[in-house]
């Protein structure tokens, strides 16, 4: 799947054109489903009328065998409990939760844990854990998932931190209610060796056709070539996605015929030297087009 951008014009405002067109694209390279503002999506700067209009825009492109995703975490646990109840009832299917993470020191495990519990109680949707240290400051530890886990309504969680020996860990909660996703565009054929259930890759929204030709050849059982298709995916997600976030993520897409846009402020577009690194890497895999 893909953590679609939020598509923004040069005042700010949403552009239902370019975002629409994307999804298509996403689509069209044959992506499994779309995650509505995550952190790709520059989440933490949408505010609640921005995600709803977003998640209807993405519902009327998305088949209904297809999954749409929302990103609905947020500091307090009435306001993503709200989020949820908006998302359902625009279609919806899963909520993707990020722990809350500005009284860092006193988000400790118990306090996790009654958020996230809380959240899982009344959502209408079917909740999913999200673990991204590098902007949550938090990491979600395995005894944290195994918990949450066995919430019926908790059915699996994206990792993003790319960190293996952890996953592993977070894989021994898998069971026939929960799957564990990678969110590593680095790691993502060894996520699935080792027993990963899927993906959502940021870098999957600027070379869509690669990832997806990576992982049919890993499904087809063909694991040294998905690896050597996995070091030129590697560079891409790490010198882009993983180095310039949402800013470098738009502009690649640009670069390669989607509808990058720009980002929201705070949020500076890359400079030139940025720039000129996306414009080589791109290069390099064969995928610049402009």
């Amino acid at each position: 799947m893909v953590p679609a951008v939020s598509t923004f014009d040069a005042h700010g405002a949403l552009d239902r054109r370019a975002f629409e067109a994307n999804l298509d694209a996403h689509l069209g390279f044959g992506m499994d489903g779309v995650l509505v503002a995550g952190s790709s999506g520059e989440s933490a700067l949408l505010d609640d009328a921005d995600r709803r209009t977003l998640l209807t825009w993405a519902r009327e492109r998305v088949p209904s065998h297809k999954w749409l995703l929302a990103g609905i975490g947020s500091e307090s646990t009435r306001q993503t409990i709200a989020r949820a109840q908006d998302a359902k009832a625009v279609g919806a299917d899963a909520a993707l939760i990020v722990a809350p993470h500005y009284y860092l020191k006193r988000m400790t495990q118990p306090a996790l844990l009654a958020h996230f519990r809380a959240v899982a109680d009344a959502s209408p949707l079917p909740v999913m854990l999200y673990n991204i240290p590098v902007y949550a400051h938090v990491v979600l530890s395995p005894e944290f998932v195994y918990e949450m886990a066995q919430h019926e309504n908790v059915i699996g969680m994206k990792d993003s931190a790319g960190n293996m020996p952890m996953f592993t860990e977070y894989l021994q909660a898998q069971s026939a209610t929960f799957r564990v996703l990678t969110g590593s565009g680095g790691t993502t054929v060894a996520a699935h060796v080792a027993g990963a259930a899927g993906a959502i890759l940021a870098v999957a929204l600027y070379a869509g056709p690669m990832v997806r030709a990576m992982l049919d050849t890993w499904r087809a059982g063909d694991v040294v070539s998905a690896t050597v298709m996995q070091e030129r995916v590697k560079t891409l997600a790490i010198d882009i996605a993983g180095a310039m976030g949402p800013a470098g993520i738009k502009a690649a897409m640009s670069m390669v015929g989607l509808h990058g846009t720009v980002p929201r402020g705070p949020l500076m577009p890359v400079d030139t030297v940025e720039l000129a690194t996306i414009r080589e890497r791109l290069a390099t895999a064969g995928l610049l087009l402009t």
